[in-house]
């Protein structure tokens, strides 16, 4: 993962959502729990994208955001990884592929996960948050 630049170009971005030290997840309809993020639209910046997904997915409005980096997939897909506090939570609409937002004090387990790959443990240490697993 390259930490503290943004890539030239993006596709998607996930965001490392906090309430206080408590991370703060979505859980997707099919997949398990999981940080905000989605696809780029076209024109859109990174911090757009963020903010966008965050409100579709959580109903979370954020406050600042800080870059931690972007990692790209052996396929040439490039995600950047952002951080924000949660400001508010509206209810979630049910339009969208989420059906709960949620904070933990602790990452759930992979089993839980939408991704059993150790992502989600990896970019919080990274960004040095707390919450991964012991």
């Amino acid at each position: 993962m390259c930490l503290d630049r943004l890539p030239e170009q993006h596709d998607s971005v996930v965001c490392l959502t906090y309430r206080g030290d408590r991370p703060l997840l979505v859980r997707h309809r099919h997949r398990g729990w999981e940080f905000p993020g989605g696809h780029s639209e076209p024109g859109e910046s990174p911090w757009q994208t963020a903010r966008r997904e965050a409100l579709e997915e959580a109903g979370a409005s954020l406050g600042e955001l800080r870059l931690v980096g972007y990692y790209v997939l052996s396929g040439g897909h490039i995600t950047v990884v952002t951080y924000a506090q949660v400001e508010s939570l509206a209810p979630l609409t049910g339009e969208f592929e989420t059906v709960e937002a949620r904070d933990f004090e602790r990452l759930p387990g992979d089993d839980e996960l939408s991704w059993a790959d150790g992502l989600y443990a990896h970019l919080i240490r990274a960004a040095g948050l707390p919450g991964a697993p012991d």
